[in-house]
Protein backbone atom coordinates (compact mmCIF):
# COMPACT_ATOMS: atom_id res chain seq x y z
CA UNK A 1 0.00 0.00 0.00
CA UNK A 2 1.52 3.62 -0.71
CA UNK A 3 1.23 6.50 1.15
CA UNK A 4 -1.22 8.86 -0.95
CA UNK A 5 -0.12 12.05 0.69
CA UNK A 6 3.54 13.18 -0.31
CA UNK A 7 5.71 13.23 2.73
CA UNK A 8 7.29 17.03 3.29
CA UNK A 9 10.33 17.08 5.62
CA UNK A 10 11.79 20.90 6.56
CA UNK A 11 15.30 22.18 7.19
CA UNK A 12 16.57 25.07 7.46
CA UNK A 13 17.98 26.76 4.63
CA UNK A 14 21.38 26.62 5.77
CA UNK A 15 21.19 23.18 6.05
CA UNK A 16 19.60 22.35 2.85
CA UNK A 17 22.29 20.78 1.29
CA UNK A 18 23.77 18.82 4.20
CA UNK A 19 20.50 17.39 4.33
CA UNK A 20 19.96 16.49 0.63
CA UNK A 21 23.53 14.73 0.97
CA UNK A 22 22.75 12.45 3.56
CA UNK A 23 19.82 10.98 1.85
CA UNK A 24 21.60 10.88 -1.53
CA UNK A 25 24.15 9.20 0.65
CA UNK A 26 21.08 6.58 1.17
CA UNK A 27 20.05 6.43 -1.72
CA UNK A 28 17.16 8.77 -1.56
CA UNK A 29 16.33 11.52 -3.66
CA UNK A 30 13.92 14.31 -3.33
CA UNK A 31 10.71 14.52 -5.92
CA UNK A 32 11.20 18.27 -5.58
CA UNK A 33 12.33 21.16 -3.39
CA UNK A 34 10.42 24.49 -1.67
CA UNK A 35 11.32 27.35 -0.22
CA UNK A 36 8.55 27.86 2.59
CA UNK A 37 7.03 31.34 3.27
CA UNK A 38 7.90 30.09 6.86
CA UNK A 39 11.75 30.33 6.21
CA UNK A 40 11.80 26.54 6.00
CA UNK A 41 12.88 24.39 3.06
CA UNK A 42 10.73 21.60 2.39
CA UNK A 43 12.28 18.41 0.32
CA UNK A 44 8.94 16.68 -1.11
CA UNK A 45 9.11 12.73 -1.44
CA UNK A 46 6.18 11.48 -3.53
CA UNK A 47 3.88 8.89 -2.65
CA UNK A 48 5.48 5.54 -2.07
CA UNK A 49 5.18 1.80 -0.98
CA UNK A 50 4.94 0.68 2.78
CA UNK A 51 8.29 -0.74 2.67
CA UNK A 52 10.01 2.36 0.79
CA UNK A 53 8.16 4.95 3.14
CA UNK A 54 10.01 2.64 5.91
CA UNK A 55 13.79 3.28 4.22
CA UNK A 56 12.88 7.14 3.97
CA UNK A 57 11.73 7.31 7.66
CA UNK A 58 14.82 5.73 9.00
CA UNK A 59 16.71 8.09 6.38
CA UNK A 60 15.78 11.11 7.39
CA UNK A 61 18.04 13.17 9.03
CA UNK A 62 16.26 14.19 11.70
CA UNK A 63 19.04 15.73 13.47
CA UNK A 64 18.93 18.18 10.70
CA UNK A 65 14.67 18.94 10.81
CA UNK A 66 13.78 22.32 11.08
CA UNK A 67 10.58 21.07 13.25
CA UNK A 68 11.20 18.79 15.99
CA UNK A 69 8.26 18.19 18.67
CA UNK A 70 6.40 16.23 20.70
CA UNK A 71 3.02 15.89 20.33
CA UNK A 72 2.20 14.39 23.86
CA UNK A 73 -1.31 14.92 26.06
CA UNK A 74 0.02 16.94 28.90
CA UNK A 75 3.00 14.26 29.66
CA UNK A 76 6.31 15.53 29.51
CA UNK A 77 7.84 13.86 26.51
CA UNK A 78 11.06 12.05 28.72
CA UNK A 79 10.12 10.52 32.05
CA UNK A 80 12.50 8.78 34.11
CA UNK A 81 10.68 5.47 35.22
CA UNK A 82 11.34 3.32 38.83
CA UNK A 83 11.17 -0.06 39.38
CA UNK A 84 12.23 -1.33 35.84
CA UNK A 85 8.88 0.33 33.74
Amino acid sequence: MARQAPVRFSVMPEQESEAIAHLAARGIIPSKVEKGDDGFVYLIFSSLPDDQMLKLAQALPVHLSAKVGFALNGQPPFVAHGNGD
